[in-house]
Parts: structure tokens; sequence; C-alpha cells
């Protein structure tokens, strides 16, 4: 079940519930679940109250999803009897959960938080919330009075928003319209120069554009250091990427015009993907090592690349010294609570007997899955033992490591499965490093818990999932896709300038391969250059590279072709003009989104940062469109007279 216990102002999420979830207690764990953390173990660890499993947290107003884990067994709340199809295309979801309700029973609401009211580039944006159908106007007053445009809606409630030139002190109230009447909300004042030191980002972050490098998949720089002792499945194995390689194609990366670069994991491991580390402080002999790796940071340095590395701490792998200390040692082991052991022997002998056989790789790892192991692990993998985020020296281990390479020139972090991780762990870490490491976050779903003091952003999922409705399975139109960014705007406030945006990455499928057809993939792909938020390319991605065939997660992670007669390209120059445009325009890195219309498969939109406007049309449909705003020279794309061709598109300057 769960209950409120109250409500409160929070500073950068507005109104939020402080909500208890339990459980009767069964089985010896048990974990929260929900699309706050995109139904992931980890993060939320229930604890014994009684006869029941609870834990507190607080949530924004809204529904919400959810359910629990109990010994990694996904069990629905007893208590609810609301629940829901929950479905989430961008990471394969479709179960039944529960509904909670978190709602104050205010009907209109505002509170000077950074998602209510901030400022960014060169205006202040003010939101306010209401009810669903409870107010059919609202005016924010300050000097003058400017009525608020409805932006987004959601289950629950209506949010109304305005733009004005950019302020330092505000003083100001609301005018709401109901059936009941006219009313004033409010009377608020509040210094924004002290507001924004709430979010601080840094500086540099805002004309990057991110390239995406599995570096064993990218390009093998020196043979000799290719891997001989690997975990292999199948015909899945290492490639023999470097960051050799990576060196050797600085040129190619100059070119393309990408400004920082986010690498999947080069620390020591057995696996290509590196995700199963076994030293956190070494760059992997396969990858070149550490001496390596200070040539790779000086010579990017010296082109103006950032670095931004993959950060495991969720799990290690299972052949990390301290894990394999507490296979040894058992209860005696000193790192027994680095992790989460559930029972002592960790593993069986016939276990351990067959891991140390001469069985091939693949075949073992099949048969070990079969087996019963005592420590809870990454979705039940037995290779990644999951950590135990409660232990402080496990806290420090995690500062530590980000600091070290912070030292070593790196400019920031993403972290991996961060939903799975407690989220006031993740404060702590932002806390403990310089304000100019950027820190990305791995989370799903809604990342509303993740951000402001944690993040600075996080993988874009929402967004994602939004891109996939309309674009791939067209279940939405331009109207319900308006809807869905607004949305996330209004949740995310000046976060979303600085969200991690993609169209594809190495856990899902290549978005060409999806649309399979490239017109439609230039449209998707223009619409993410001109969107807010940071965009990042997948490697290949802007040579034409599809998906294969094979495992899910094994389609989109094909070596890169370097064979230059098998590149699209005409995708090549356009994704190099977009990433010139986007590290040159402002109004794109920290314009306001302005719609002019958002019909069927058409959008038509600015972005706008001072003196300059920047107008893009999508027609994402299979008919010729008028183009209401015509503008006299377009920049990308073309416009045929006043139309839009199907499935094209144009950027321009607006008049």
């Amino acid at each position: 079940m769960y209950k409120i216990f109250g409500f409160r102002n929070d500073e950068y999420l507005g109104k939020v519930g402080i909500v208890e979830f339990s459980i009767p207690k069964s089985g010896t764990y048990a974990y929260l679940l929900g699309n706050f953390n995109a139904f992931n173990e980890g993060s939320f660890r229930m604890r014994e109250q009684g006869s029941r499993w609870s834990i507190k947290i607080e949530l924004p107003e809204g529904f919400w999803y959810y359910a629990f884990s109990i010994d990694g067994n996904y069990v629905l709340d007893p208590e609810n009897e609301e629940r829901a199809n929950f479905r989430r295309i961008s990471y394969k979801a479709e179960i039944e959960a529960n509904i909670a309700k978190i709602y104050s029973g205010e009907k209109f609401y505002h509170y000077p938080s950074v998602s209510y009211l901030y400022s960014l580039g060169h205006y202040t944006y003010i939101r306010f919330r209401t009810l669903k159908g409870s107010a059919k106007k609202v005016f924010f007053v300050e000097k003058k009075k400017h009525e608020m445009e409805k932006k987004a809606a959601d289950d629950l409630f209506e949010y109304f928003e305005v733009k004005i030139p950019r302020q330092t002190k505000l003083s100001y109230y609301f005018e709401v319209h109901s059936k009941d009447g006219i009313f004033h909300y409010g009377d608020f004042e509040v210094d924004l120069k002290e507001q924004s030191k709430k979010h601080y980002v840094p500086f540099w972050v805002f004309d990057r554009v991110l390239y995406q490098i599995m570096p064993d998949r990218f390009a093998n720089g020196n043979p000799e250091n290719d891997p001989k002792d690997e975990i292999r499945f199948g015909n899945i194995s290492h490639h023999g990427g470097d960051l050799e390689g990576i060196l050797q194609k600085i040129s190619y990366l100059k070119e393309l015009g990408v400004n920082a670069l986010y690498l999947t994991p080069i620390f020591e491991s057995m696996t290509y993907h590196g995700y199963d580390i076994l030293d956190y402080y070494k760059v992997a002999k396969k990858f070149g090592g550490d001496t390596v790796f200070e040539e790779f940071i000086t010579k990017m340095k010296r082109e103006g690349i950032k670095v931004i590395l993959d950060g495991v701490f969720h799990h290690t792998s299972f052949f990390h010294p301290y894990f394999q200390d507490v296979l040894k040692n058992e209860n005696k082991s000193r790192y027994r609570n680095f992790y989460r052991i559930t029972g002592f022997p960790v593993v069986s002998k016939e276990f351990l007997e067959l891991l140390n056989s001469d069985l091939p790789w693949n075949e073992k790892y099949k048969k070990l899955k079969s087996f019963k192991w005592n420590y809870e692990s990454f979705f039940s993998v037995w290779l990644m033992p999951r950590l135990n985020h409660d232990n402080e020296e496990v806290k420090e281990f995690i500062k530590d490591v980000t600091q070290f390479w912070l030292r070593k020139g790196i400019s920031g972090w993403r972290l991996d499965v961060a939903h799975g991780v407690p989220p006031k762990l993740w404060k702590e870490v932002r806390e403990n490093l310089p304000k100019s490491a950027y820190l990305i976050g791995e989370v799903m779903d809604d990342p509303r818990l993740w951000v402001f003091d944690k993040f600075h952003g996080t993988m874009n999922y929402p967004l994602y999932e939004a891109i996939l409705r309309f674009f791939v399975n067209e279940e939405i139109n331009a109207q319900e896709f308006l809807n869905c960014l607004e949305l996330l705007s209004i949740y995310l406030g000046p976060v979303e300038y600085t969200m991690y945006n993609f169209l594809e990455n190495h856990d899902v499928d290549r978005m060409l391969g999806l649309l399979q057809d490239k017109r439609k993939y230039m449209c998707a792909l223009v619409f993410l250059f001109t969107y807010k938020g940071i965009p990042s390319i997948y490697y290949g991605s802007e040579i034409g590279m599809n998906n294969t065939k094979g495992a899910f997660m094994e389609r989109s992670r094909t070596p890169m072709v370097w064979d230059m007669e098998k590149w699209d390209k005409e995708l090549f120059k356009i994704t190099r003009e977009l990433i010139k445009l986007r590290k040159t325009s402002k109004a794109l890195q920290i314009g306001a989104f302005e719609p002019i219309e958002f019909k069927d498969g058409l959008l038509l939109y600015k972005r706008v940062h001072e003196d300059e406007s920047i107008l893009v049309g999508i027609n994402y449909s299979k008919k010729m469109v008028p183009i209401k705003e015509t503008p006299k020279q377009v920049l990308l794309g073309h416009l045929d007279g006043k139309y839009l061709s199907p499935f094209s598109f144009f950027i321009a300057h607006s008049l």
C-alpha cells in the first residue's frame, strides 16, 4: 500500500508528497520499483518495519506507476486495486503496475522552485499548474499583466507558462479565471540571481555535440594489445578497437565536427563492452593502458575535444579482487558488506568447478546461469554483483574513483545504471566534484528525482520515447508529440537544456534500422539537433550504419565501417552541417522553443535567442504541406515554393 504523510514545497520540483510504500513482509530483501527508477532494483531498498517492508520517498504531484521486487521477483501491491498496463517502448517495458495518485488537493499551484521559475538565455520562464479543467485563463502579473499560455497536460494537471525578457528580481502574483470567478493567487518576491545558484551548469556543455564510441568497436590502432583471455558469448567477442585507434581517427572526428566524446567503459574487464570492471584505477591493456590514455587526453585537449567516461558503480565484475576476497574468505572477508550478499557460501562448489573448467566460455556461461547464487546482481547476471550503496566504504570508493579520473583530465562522467543507485548517493558524489565536471545519469524513465542537485542531465529516455512514438511507430500525431515535449519541459525546467539527447546508443537499435527510410531518419536527426538539450551521435550513424541480425543489444554494436565506398555520403554531409550549425547557434543551444504549427505530421517551430531566430520545418507525412511562414534563405534542406515535400525538412533564419 501507499500512504501520503503530507506535502512540502521543494526548491527544485515544487510540490512534493512524502509517501510511504509498504507491503507485508516475505522473502529476505525488497525494493520499491516504479517509473521513477525505470522499475529497477537497487535505488530504493525497503526496510523491515514490524511485519512489513517499508520505505518513504518524496514524489512530485501526479500519477506514478509502481510495484515491488521481493528476492528479485516482481510483485504487485496486493493492497492497492488501482492497476494499469504500463508501457515504455524506449526500454521495452510492458507490465502491469499499481498506480499511486499523489495530489495535495490544491487546484492551483505555483512556487518559485527551479522548475516553476528560472532564467536561461534571453528569457525568464514562469509556470503555473492547475487541476485539469479548473482554470479558463491564467495571467502572470508583475509590472503589467501577461496572459499565460496553456503548454501541456498530464493525467491530472494542466500547465501554463509565460516567458518574459530576462529578469534579476521579480515581484508578482497570478490572476486566475475559473468558472467560480476571478481571484488572485499569491504574492511572490524572488531574487533570480540567488535562485540561479541552485542550478549551476558547467559553462562548456552548451556548445558541445557528443559522439559516443564503444572503443572495442571503433578502430584497432594496435593489434598487439588485442585481448587473449576474454569472455566470449558465441560469436560475440572483442574486435580489437582501442584508444590508439581513436587517436588515429582524430582527423575524421575533426572533419565531422564533434567536440566531445563519450566512451563506454575503458577500464580493465573481461568483456568487450567493459561493464564488468576488474580495476577502476587502470585503463585496460586491451585499450592501450594508462600511458596511451595520457597521450589520448593530451591530444584531445589540444583539439578542443572534451572526454566523458562511463562509470559503472551499480555493480562490479564477479572477478573484481574485492568480490574474489568475499568468495575466498566468506563471512570473514573485509569486503563482505561491500556487496549485497544474501548468504554463505556465495556460490556452490559446483559453480566454481564449472567456472574453472576448460569448457568454452559461451558454453560455460550458459550453464552457470542455471545455478543459484547468494548475492544480488545486475538483472540477475552472475557476472555483475551489486554493490551495497548503504556502505560508507562503497560511497567513498565511488567518490574517489570519480575524482581520480577528473584529475587525470576527463571533463565528466556518464553514470551507468544510475537509476539503480540511491539518488542521495549521487547528490553526495556531485557535491564532492569540481563544478566544471558534467554528470550524466543513465535514467531510463522519469528523471525528476535524479536531476537538479544530482545530475546535470540524464540520458533523455522520455524524449526518446516520444521520438519512437512519433517518428518510428507513428502512433501519435504532431499535436500529441508537442504535448510530450512541453510536458517534459514543464517537469525539467532548465535541466532540459543539458539533457543527453539521442536517437540511438549501445543499448538500443539504430534509428536508421528502425525507420528503414533515409528521408525519415534525416527528419528525426534534424529534430534532434534543433531541439533543446545536448545532441549525441552514436558512432557510425553519420555514415548510415544499420542494425545487424542477432541478439537485441548486439544489433547496434557492430564495428565501425572505415571503407568509404560503403558510406552514405549524403548522411555524412547533413550530419556534419547540423553539427556545425548547432555549435555556432546560440538560439539552438540556449534559445527559447516556440512552436508555430504542430498538426498531423508537420512540425514547425522557432528557436529564439536575442536577435537570432532559427525556423525549423519538418514534414513527417506522405503529402505536400503548405508552410505559413516561408523564409527568404534556407540554410539546410529545401522548400518547394511555399510547400514542404513529404518526409523532408528545412532550417532557416527566421524573418
